[in-house]
């Protein structure tokens, strides 16, 4: 479909089954993307969670050999290689959050989530694991000062740029709104080499500048889309690209950072707008646990409104990255990798490298795996797009969740 760094070979594209459209899915009583546990399933998920009880050990110890699942492991080998080699996502359902307790729930989602990535990234220099993803009622904190995730608006088509598969534990579900959608790189690109070629030329271009950290800012020049041993891969958060207007009003409005040209703020657009076109609602459930292919998948966010009268929980997804060491893809040597390197590390120095994790300036970190939110929001430096991605700086720029 493609060779290893270059063009791309429409007549393998048009067959691969990563470049679906939404259509695909409409007629199935129940979706290929959904493995639906039942009892007896939950019945042995349970049972490796007492057996991992048992053991007395903290959450980064959950592996699939301490997490053993022996009928249902077939079934989730196969929505893994359906998340890297079939349609790039798929929902694990069944498991009903409100039966468990909190330190339970992560467990269970460490235990499944190991059987799709054996890795996870870290989410930030403070060695946080997982993020919590929503809108706390606890936090004072104005909407203007966080990060995307940690409100009730949208979020736009992005990637959480660097991470191989993005999991999400569904916790519990908005009032109104806060839909979750995914649409396929792999026929956006196909639509573009046929009605844009000079945007998908754009994107493919070494030339945007992707903030990595501040004081002063700093940035890299990578490609938003590229052919790597024959797979497409994106990586774009339109947060992190160009200079973001906190890092202008923090450093004296001076264009550390090149602005994006018109061409690049163009190709944005008609990406959003393809993306829309072909974007597949995942209507998710509580307790749902999505693994998405993050190289080969957009995703975006509805605004959303959360129960007024706290007889309900409010919107709450967990976040982990993962890596599958065996099946997950080869990273391009470009500094379209620099981000990847943040989270999952580079296995070239031990003293840098955090074991399924990333590292912070040659720093070891503790790993934590916070099970709730924080009680207090720590208001970010810099406030952009998805927080998908660490900004090296100092202690104040990641939110705390």
């Amino acid at each position: 479909m493609a060779n290893r760094h270059g063009d791309i070979d429409m007549k393998g594209l048009e067959s691969h089954a990563m470049a679906w459209v939404p259509q695909d899915f409409a007629n199935a009583s129940t979706p290929p993307y959904i493995v639906q546990l039942g009892e007896e399933d939950v019945v042995e998920v349970e049972e490796a969670l007492d057996s991992f009880k048992d053991l007395g050990l903290d959450g980064d110890a959950v592996s699939r050999d301490k997490f053993p699942l022996p009928k249902l492991q077939e079934r989730l080998r196969e929505a893994c290689l359906n998340v890297h080699h079939g349609q790039g996502f798929a929902i694990v359902r069944g498991l009903d959050p409100d039966t468990y307790s909190v330190e339970d729930n992560l467990s269970l989602y460490l235990g499944i989530a190991s059987y799709i990535g054996d890795k996870r990234g870290m989410q930030d220099k403070k060695g946080n694991m997982i993020t919590h993803v929503t809108d706390s009622k606890n936090w004072s904190a104005p909407h203007q000062v966080r990060h995307g995730i940690h409100t009730n608006s949208g979020l736009a088509w992005h990637n959480d740029m660097g991470v191989d598969i993005l999991a999400l534990h569904v916790r519990a579900n908005a009032e109104i709104g806060g839909q979750t959608y995914v649409a396929p790189a792999w026929t956006i690109c196909k639509e573009l080499s046929k009605s844009h070629p000079d945007v998908l030329e754009t994107l493919m271009q070494p030339r945007w500048p992707i903030q990595i950290s501040g004081s002063p800012p700093r940035h890299i020049l990578a490609p938003l889309l590229q052919v790597y041993e024959g797979k497409i891969m994106i990586s774009l958060d339109p947060g992190r690209l160009g200079l973001h207007p906190a890092t202008a009003r923090l450093n004296g409005n001076s264009a550390v950072i090149p602005d994006l040209t018109d061409a690049q703020r163009g190709a944005l657009d008609t990406v959003a707008e393809l993306a829309t076109n072909y974007r597949l609602c995942l209507d998710t459930q509580p307790g749902d646990m999505v693994f998405i292919n993050n190289w080969a998948l957009l995703h975006a966010r509805d605004p959303y409104v959360d129960p007024a009268d706290g007889a309900r929980p409010r919107r709450h997804l967990v976040r982990l990255w993962l890596r599958n060491s065996e099946l997950g893809w080869d990273i391009p040597p470009t500094d379209m990798r620099a981000p990847w390197e943040a989270a999952f590390g580079t296995g070239k120095d031990t003293e840098k490298e955090g074991k399924g994790g990333g590292w912070y300036r040659g720093a070891k970190v503790d790993k934590k795996y916070p099970v709730v939110p924080a009680l207090e929001y720590k208001v970010p430096r810099y406030t952009a797009g998805s927080a998908a991605f660490m900004i090296e700086d100092n202690d104040d720029v990641n939110a705390q969740a």
